[in-house]
């Protein structure tokens, strides 16, 4: 079997197996009832594309980590039944990484996308924008601007999918990487901010160093870059953040976790990693209960 076979076979079956679970379906069209609701009290819909991204913006921060823990946190944990199979394909632990990981973001795609897709064709419906916020800047609304929008937020998506996939390879259960991946989420969501307020208050983080820290967490990135090249670009404010800085570092944190789970596939690397993990853990708890 070639590399490229390979490569598809694995994310087909990947992607069979996100179509065939239900909940996923009821996900999506959960996440479009919530889209739906936040519009119509926002007024998203009637004002524009981009005011309707703004509305969106701190529910997707919120929703997407959620998506992509769901999607990629039992990818490669032990007690996986598909686990055993994929093992079992005469794959290169490249091809059995990109292809889980392809099969499983396309999945995330479609559940997110399409709720998205539905926000755009009722902007669409509405007849464009009224808002006084382009009337101001001079700014433009425009489709154009909320496919980037879409973009922008299945590349989160996608970051926070590898780093659910890592987590799946450091631990032996589903119920361990599921903590660990509630752990992923929460660090996702507001470990970033928290960090940079912490930082600025302390006076270690400056105004002017503050763009470009905020690129180094994901929720913080994707942020940036949607106030950046969505909002940013309709009402002449960019500026939001440093779009280098966030886009390399969405990047290092996708390849780093991908890195992680070719690695952890190595039985040897992965019981290491488990051990000290535990041993951390253990000596966490001893120390604990010493007290």
């Amino acid at each position: 079997m070639s590399r490229h076979r390979a490569f598809g076979a694995v994310a087909w079956r990947e992607l069979q197996t996100v179509v065939r679970t239900r909940t996923y379906a009821l996900l999506s069209v959960g996440l479009a009832v919530v889209f739906v609701q936040l519009l119509r009290s926002g007024g998203g819909v009637e004002m524009g594309y981009v005011p309707a991204a703004v509305d969106l913006l701190l529910a997707l921060e919120l929703l997407v980590p959620l998506v992509a823990v769901a999607l990629g946190y039992r990818a490669f944990t032990g007690d996986n039944d598909d686990l055993s199979v994929l093992r079992t394909y005469p794959v290169s632990r490249s091809s059995l990484v990109a292809g889980v990981f392809v099969g499983r973001f396309l999945g995330l795609a479609a559940i997110v996308g399409a709720p998205l897709l539905l926000v755009a064709g009722m902007v669409a419906r509405a007849g464009g924008p009224t808002s006084r916020v382009f009337a101001t800047h001079r700014g433009v609304d425009s489709p154009v601007l909320f496919i980037r929008f879409i973009a922008l937020t299945l590349l989160f998506g996608a970051v926070v999918l590898a780093m659910a996939m890592a987590v799946s390879v450091i631990v032996r259960s589903g119920r361990a990487a599921l903590v660990l991946a509630l752990a992923v989420l929460v660090v996702v969501v507001a470990g970033g901010d928290l960090l940079a307020l912490a930082g600025l208050s302390a006076g270690i983080i400056g105004d002017d160093m503050l763009a470009s820290v905020l690129g180094a967490s994901p929720n913080s990135a994707y942020r940036g870059l949607v106030l950046d090249l969505v909002v940013g670009v309709a009402t002449d404010q960019a500026g939001a953040i440093a779009v280098p800085a966030a886009v390399a570092g969405l990047a290092t944190w996708l390849g780093g976790s991908l890195l992680i789970v070719a690695a952890g596939l190595h039985r040897q690397p992965a019981s290491r990693l488990r051990n000290a993990i535990r041993s951390a853990i253990e000596r966490a708890r001893t120390t604990i209960v010493g007290r």
